[in-house]
Protein backbone atom coordinates (compact mmCIF):
# COMPACT_ATOMS: atom_id res chain seq x y z
CA UNK A 1 0.00 0.00 0.00
CA UNK A 2 1.28 3.47 -0.77
CA UNK A 3 0.21 7.12 -0.64
CA UNK A 4 0.69 9.73 -3.33
CA UNK A 5 1.30 13.29 -2.21
CA UNK A 6 1.49 16.19 -4.63
CA UNK A 7 3.97 18.81 -3.57
CA UNK A 8 5.56 21.93 -4.94
CA UNK A 9 9.36 22.10 -4.86
CA UNK A 10 11.26 25.28 -5.38
CA UNK A 11 14.86 25.65 -6.45
CA UNK A 12 16.05 25.53 -2.86
CA UNK A 13 14.54 22.09 -2.19
CA UNK A 14 17.02 19.30 -1.53
CA UNK A 15 15.91 16.52 -3.87
CA UNK A 16 18.89 14.34 -2.90
CA UNK A 17 17.89 14.46 0.77
CA UNK A 18 14.32 13.59 -0.14
CA UNK A 19 15.51 10.62 -2.19
CA UNK A 20 17.64 9.39 0.70
CA UNK A 21 14.49 9.29 2.86
CA UNK A 22 13.24 6.46 0.67
CA UNK A 23 10.93 8.74 -1.30
CA UNK A 24 10.89 8.51 -5.06
CA UNK A 25 10.55 11.86 -6.82
CA UNK A 26 8.98 11.84 -10.26
CA UNK A 27 9.16 15.24 -11.90
CA UNK A 28 6.78 16.49 -14.56
CA UNK A 29 8.78 19.22 -16.24
CA UNK A 30 6.09 19.94 -18.81
CA UNK A 31 4.05 21.48 -15.96
CA UNK A 32 6.61 24.18 -15.33
CA UNK A 33 5.05 27.57 -14.95
CA UNK A 34 6.32 31.05 -14.42
CA UNK A 35 4.59 33.18 -11.84
CA UNK A 36 5.15 36.92 -11.99
CA UNK A 37 4.82 39.29 -9.12
CA UNK A 38 5.50 43.04 -9.04
CA UNK A 39 7.11 42.87 -12.49
CA UNK A 40 9.73 40.31 -11.48
CA UNK A 41 9.85 36.64 -12.42
CA UNK A 42 9.47 34.45 -9.36
CA UNK A 43 11.02 31.12 -8.68
CA UNK A 44 10.35 28.35 -11.16
CA UNK A 45 7.97 25.87 -9.63
CA UNK A 46 7.16 22.33 -10.63
CA UNK A 47 4.91 19.55 -9.45
CA UNK A 48 6.19 16.18 -8.42
CA UNK A 49 4.84 13.00 -7.04
CA UNK A 50 6.26 11.69 -3.79
CA UNK A 51 5.61 8.00 -3.58
CA UNK A 52 5.79 6.55 -0.09
CA UNK A 53 5.82 2.86 0.81
CA UNK A 54 7.47 -0.30 -0.39
CA UNK A 55 9.67 -0.26 -3.49
CA UNK A 56 8.49 -2.22 -6.47
CA UNK A 57 9.63 -5.80 -7.03
CA UNK A 58 11.80 -4.64 -9.93
CA UNK A 59 13.60 -2.09 -7.75
CA UNK A 60 14.37 -4.62 -5.03
CA UNK A 61 15.80 -7.30 -7.30
CA UNK A 62 19.56 -7.76 -7.17
CA UNK A 63 21.69 -10.32 -8.99
CA UNK A 64 22.03 -13.48 -6.94
CA UNK A 65 25.37 -15.24 -7.13
CA UNK A 66 25.36 -18.83 -8.33
CA UNK A 67 27.92 -21.29 -7.00
CA UNK A 68 29.40 -21.95 -10.43
CA UNK A 69 28.92 -21.42 -14.14
CA UNK A 70 29.25 -24.63 -16.11
CA UNK A 71 30.04 -25.47 -19.70
CA UNK A 72 33.20 -23.43 -20.26
CA UNK A 73 35.85 -25.79 -21.60
CA UNK A 74 39.15 -25.32 -19.76
CA UNK A 75 38.60 -21.77 -18.43
CA UNK A 76 41.95 -20.19 -17.56
CA UNK A 77 41.71 -16.54 -16.55
CA UNK A 78 39.11 -14.11 -15.19
CA UNK A 79 38.81 -10.32 -15.33
CA UNK A 80 35.97 -8.77 -13.29
CA UNK A 81 34.67 -5.33 -14.29
CA UNK A 82 32.99 -2.63 -12.20
CA UNK A 83 29.72 -2.93 -14.17
CA UNK A 84 29.30 -6.61 -13.30
CA UNK A 85 30.73 -8.13 -16.46
CA UNK A 86 33.35 -10.85 -16.01
CA UNK A 87 35.51 -11.94 -18.91
CA UNK A 88 36.85 -15.50 -19.07
CA UNK A 89 39.45 -16.97 -21.39
CA UNK A 90 38.39 -20.42 -22.59
CA UNK A 91 41.24 -22.60 -23.84
CA UNK A 92 39.05 -25.33 -25.28
CA UNK A 93 41.05 -28.41 -26.21
CA UNK A 94 44.60 -27.77 -25.10
CA UNK A 95 46.99 -27.59 -28.05
CA UNK A 96 44.22 -27.33 -30.65
CA UNK A 97 44.33 -24.18 -32.74
CA UNK A 98 41.23 -22.13 -33.44
CA UNK A 99 38.91 -23.37 -30.70
CA UNK A 100 39.73 -20.78 -28.04
CA UNK A 101 37.09 -18.31 -26.88
CA UNK A 102 36.49 -15.22 -24.78
CA UNK A 103 33.31 -15.58 -22.74
CA UNK A 104 31.44 -12.92 -20.78
CA UNK A 105 29.70 -14.10 -17.62
CA UNK A 106 28.13 -12.55 -14.53
CA UNK A 107 27.71 -13.83 -10.99
CA UNK A 108 24.03 -14.65 -11.66
CA UNK A 109 25.06 -17.30 -14.18
CA UNK A 110 24.42 -15.55 -17.48
CA UNK A 111 26.90 -16.32 -20.25
CA UNK A 112 27.70 -14.70 -23.59
CA UNK A 113 30.34 -15.47 -26.22
CA UNK A 114 32.47 -12.42 -27.09
CA UNK A 115 34.90 -14.08 -29.52
CA UNK A 116 34.95 -17.64 -30.87
CA UNK A 117 37.47 -17.39 -33.70
CA UNK A 118 41.06 -16.27 -34.05
CA UNK A 119 42.14 -17.73 -30.71
CA UNK A 120 44.09 -20.90 -29.97
CA UNK A 121 44.82 -21.43 -26.25
CA UNK A 122 43.99 -18.04 -24.66
CA UNK A 123 45.17 -17.62 -21.09
CA UNK A 124 45.82 -14.47 -19.05
CA UNK A 125 43.71 -11.45 -19.93
CA UNK A 126 43.31 -7.82 -18.99
CA UNK A 127 40.71 -5.28 -20.13
CA UNK A 128 41.95 -1.83 -21.16
CA UNK A 129 39.53 0.79 -22.45
CA UNK A 130 36.94 -1.77 -23.55
CA UNK A 131 39.44 -3.96 -25.36
CA UNK A 132 40.65 -7.33 -24.11
CA UNK A 133 44.36 -8.14 -24.26
CA UNK A 134 44.98 -11.87 -23.94
CA UNK A 135 48.05 -14.11 -24.10
CA UNK A 136 47.75 -16.90 -26.66
CA UNK A 137 50.67 -19.35 -26.80
CA UNK A 138 53.56 -17.16 -28.01
CA UNK A 139 51.54 -14.08 -28.98
CA UNK A 140 49.39 -11.41 -27.35
CA UNK A 141 46.09 -10.70 -29.05
CA UNK A 142 43.65 -7.82 -28.82
CA UNK A 143 39.94 -8.61 -28.82
CA UNK A 144 37.21 -6.05 -29.37
CA UNK A 145 33.82 -6.31 -27.68
CA UNK A 146 32.26 -7.25 -31.01
CA UNK A 147 34.59 -10.24 -31.37
CA UNK A 148 37.28 -8.95 -33.70
CA UNK A 149 40.65 -10.56 -32.91
CA UNK A 150 44.03 -9.20 -34.04
CA UNK A 151 47.62 -9.96 -33.09
CA UNK A 152 48.86 -7.15 -30.85
CA UNK A 153 52.36 -8.51 -30.14
CA UNK A 154 53.72 -11.31 -32.33
CA UNK A 155 56.29 -13.90 -31.31
CA UNK A 156 58.92 -12.02 -33.29
CA UNK A 157 58.33 -8.82 -31.28
CA UNK A 158 59.78 -10.41 -28.15
CA UNK A 159 63.54 -10.04 -27.52
CA UNK A 160 63.62 -13.69 -26.36
CA UNK A 161 61.44 -16.26 -28.04
CA UNK A 162 58.50 -16.95 -25.70
CA UNK A 163 57.53 -20.55 -24.99
CA UNK A 164 54.40 -20.34 -22.84
CA UNK A 165 52.95 -16.86 -22.40
CA UNK A 166 50.72 -16.97 -19.38
CA UNK A 167 49.49 -14.04 -17.28
CA UNK A 168 49.23 -10.35 -18.20
CA UNK A 169 48.86 -7.27 -15.97
CA UNK A 170 48.85 -3.50 -16.38
CA UNK A 171 50.27 -0.68 -14.28
CA UNK A 172 49.86 2.87 -15.57
CA UNK A 173 51.15 2.77 -19.17
CA UNK A 174 53.18 -0.43 -18.75
CA UNK A 175 52.04 -4.01 -19.40
CA UNK A 176 53.73 -7.06 -17.87
CA UNK A 177 53.56 -10.55 -19.37
CA UNK A 178 54.77 -13.79 -17.81
CA UNK A 179 56.38 -16.53 -19.89
CA UNK A 180 56.34 -19.78 -17.95
CA UNK A 181 59.03 -21.30 -20.16
CA UNK A 182 59.11 -25.08 -20.65
CA UNK A 183 56.22 -25.49 -18.26
CA UNK A 184 54.87 -28.74 -19.66
CA UNK A 185 58.14 -30.57 -19.17
CA UNK A 186 58.97 -28.89 -15.87
CA UNK A 187 62.27 -27.48 -17.13
CA UNK A 188 61.69 -23.84 -16.27
CA UNK A 189 63.50 -21.21 -18.30
CA UNK A 190 60.72 -18.68 -17.86
CA UNK A 191 60.85 -14.90 -17.63
CA UNK A 192 58.70 -11.78 -17.35
CA UNK A 193 58.46 -9.26 -20.19
CA UNK A 194 57.75 -5.56 -19.93
CA UNK A 195 55.83 -3.73 -22.68
CA UNK A 196 56.16 0.06 -22.71
CA UNK A 197 53.58 2.49 -24.06
CA UNK A 198 55.30 2.47 -27.46
CA UNK A 199 54.96 -1.38 -27.55
CA UNK A 200 58.67 -1.89 -27.05
CA UNK A 201 59.17 -5.28 -25.39
CA UNK A 202 62.06 -5.93 -22.99
CA UNK A 203 62.95 -8.62 -20.47
CA UNK A 204 62.13 -7.51 -16.93
CA UNK A 205 63.37 -10.56 -15.02
CA UNK A 206 64.65 -14.07 -15.71
CA UNK A 207 67.11 -16.45 -14.06
CA UNK A 208 69.83 -13.81 -14.39
CA UNK A 209 67.96 -11.75 -11.77
CA UNK A 210 67.39 -14.73 -9.50
CA UNK A 211 68.41 -18.35 -9.91
CA UNK A 212 65.19 -19.28 -8.11
CA UNK A 213 63.01 -18.19 -11.03
CA UNK A 214 61.69 -21.14 -13.04
CA UNK A 215 58.17 -20.64 -14.42
CA UNK A 216 56.69 -17.23 -13.55
CA UNK A 217 52.93 -17.29 -13.69
CA UNK A 218 50.48 -15.02 -11.85
CA UNK A 219 51.18 -11.27 -11.78
CA UNK A 220 49.96 -8.48 -9.51
CA UNK A 221 50.70 -4.74 -9.71
CA UNK A 222 48.90 -3.77 -6.48
CA UNK A 223 52.00 -2.32 -4.78
CA UNK A 224 53.40 0.88 -6.27
CA UNK A 225 56.92 0.43 -7.59
CA UNK A 226 56.79 -3.36 -7.45
CA UNK A 227 55.51 -6.28 -9.46
CA UNK A 228 54.52 -9.34 -7.46
CA UNK A 229 54.54 -12.75 -9.13
CA UNK A 230 54.35 -16.42 -8.25
CA UNK A 231 56.13 -19.38 -9.80
CA UNK A 232 54.33 -22.44 -11.07
CA UNK A 233 57.54 -24.49 -11.01
CA UNK A 234 58.41 -24.17 -7.33
CA UNK A 235 55.45 -22.53 -5.55
CA UNK A 236 57.44 -19.45 -4.55
CA UNK A 237 56.10 -15.92 -4.23
CA UNK A 238 58.34 -13.07 -5.40
CA UNK A 239 58.33 -9.34 -5.83
CA UNK A 240 60.55 -7.32 -8.14
CA UNK A 241 61.54 -3.70 -7.59
CA UNK A 242 60.65 -1.90 -10.82
CA UNK A 243 63.40 0.67 -10.29
CA UNK A 244 66.41 -1.64 -10.12
CA UNK A 245 64.82 -5.00 -11.14
CA UNK A 246 65.97 -6.68 -7.93
CA UNK A 247 63.98 -9.80 -7.11
CA UNK A 248 63.05 -10.80 -3.57
CA UNK A 249 61.50 -14.10 -2.54
CA UNK A 250 58.74 -13.34 -0.01
CA UNK A 251 56.90 -16.66 0.34
CA UNK A 252 56.73 -20.32 -0.55
CA UNK A 253 54.53 -23.39 -0.27
CA UNK A 254 51.97 -22.47 -2.92
CA UNK A 255 52.33 -25.68 -4.93
CA UNK A 256 51.78 -25.17 -8.64
CA UNK A 257 51.22 -21.46 -8.12
CA UNK A 258 48.84 -19.89 -10.62
CA UNK A 259 46.36 -17.10 -9.85
CA UNK A 260 47.39 -14.02 -7.90
CA UNK A 261 45.05 -11.15 -7.01
CA UNK A 262 44.90 -8.49 -4.29
CA UNK A 263 41.73 -7.21 -2.58
CA UNK A 264 41.81 -4.87 0.43
CA UNK A 265 44.72 -6.15 2.53
CA UNK A 266 44.44 -9.75 1.36
CA UNK A 267 46.42 -11.47 -1.35
CA UNK A 268 44.70 -14.49 -2.90
CA UNK A 269 46.77 -17.22 -4.54
CA UNK A 270 45.73 -20.42 -6.27
CA UNK A 271 47.53 -23.77 -6.45
CA UNK A 272 46.53 -25.28 -9.78
CA UNK A 273 47.76 -28.83 -9.28
CA UNK A 274 46.52 -29.30 -5.71
CA UNK A 275 43.23 -27.45 -6.18
CA UNK A 276 43.68 -24.94 -3.38
CA UNK A 277 43.12 -21.23 -2.90
CA UNK A 278 45.08 -19.35 -0.22
CA UNK A 279 44.52 -16.01 1.51
CA UNK A 280 47.49 -14.05 2.82
CA UNK A 281 46.85 -11.02 5.02
CA UNK A 282 49.53 -8.51 4.04
CA UNK A 283 48.50 -6.03 6.73
CA UNK A 284 50.01 -8.29 9.41
CA UNK A 285 53.74 -8.76 9.27
CA UNK A 286 54.74 -12.40 9.36
CA UNK A 287 51.21 -13.68 8.71
CA UNK A 288 50.84 -17.18 7.29
CA UNK A 289 48.65 -18.13 4.32
CA UNK A 290 45.27 -19.67 5.11
CA UNK A 291 43.54 -22.16 2.81
CA UNK A 292 40.06 -20.80 2.06
CA UNK A 293 39.07 -23.34 -0.61
CA UNK A 294 40.35 -26.78 -1.58
CA UNK A 295 39.35 -29.89 -3.51
CA UNK A 296 39.17 -27.99 -6.78
CA UNK A 297 40.17 -29.38 -10.17
CA UNK A 298 42.73 -26.98 -11.57
CA UNK A 299 42.19 -23.66 -9.75
CA UNK A 300 43.59 -21.16 -12.24
CA UNK A 301 43.95 -17.38 -12.72
CA UNK A 302 41.43 -15.65 -10.44
CA UNK A 303 39.99 -12.21 -9.93
CA UNK A 304 37.96 -10.45 -7.24
CA UNK A 305 34.78 -8.57 -8.11
CA UNK A 306 35.28 -4.80 -7.58
CA UNK A 307 32.87 -4.79 -4.62
CA UNK A 308 35.18 -7.27 -2.89
CA UNK A 309 32.37 -9.76 -2.29
CA UNK A 310 33.30 -12.62 -4.61
CA UNK A 311 36.37 -14.44 -5.80
CA UNK A 312 35.97 -15.62 -9.41
CA UNK A 313 37.93 -18.86 -9.87
CA UNK A 314 38.27 -20.63 -13.22
CA UNK A 315 38.29 -24.35 -12.40
CA UNK A 316 40.05 -25.50 -15.52
CA UNK A 317 39.79 -29.28 -15.36
CA UNK A 318 36.15 -29.17 -14.20
CA UNK A 319 35.10 -26.92 -17.13
CA UNK A 320 33.46 -24.36 -14.89
CA UNK A 321 33.96 -21.02 -13.19
CA UNK A 322 33.38 -20.94 -9.43
CA UNK A 323 31.87 -17.88 -7.70
CA UNK A 324 33.25 -18.01 -4.17
CA UNK A 325 31.79 -15.66 -1.54
CA UNK A 326 34.33 -13.73 0.54
CA UNK A 327 31.77 -12.62 3.14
Amino acid sequence: MFMIVIVILDRFSNRKAISHMGIKVIEFKHNLKRISSLGKTSLVLFFGFLVFGCSTEKDSQKPMAVDSIEGIKSPESAAAMSDGRIFISEIGEFGKDGDGKIVQISIDGTKKIIADSGLNDPKGLVVIEEEIYVTDNNEVKKVSMDGNVVVWISAGDFPKKPKFLNDIAKSDEVIFISDSGDLLNGKGGGRIFRVDSDKKVTVLVDKSNSKLIRSPNGLSTHQDGYLMFNDFGNGFLFKVNLTDNKVEKIGEGYGSADGLVMADNNLYLSDWKNGKVFKLDLSKEGSSPVVIKEGMEGSADMDVTPDGKYLVIPEMKANRVVIHSLD
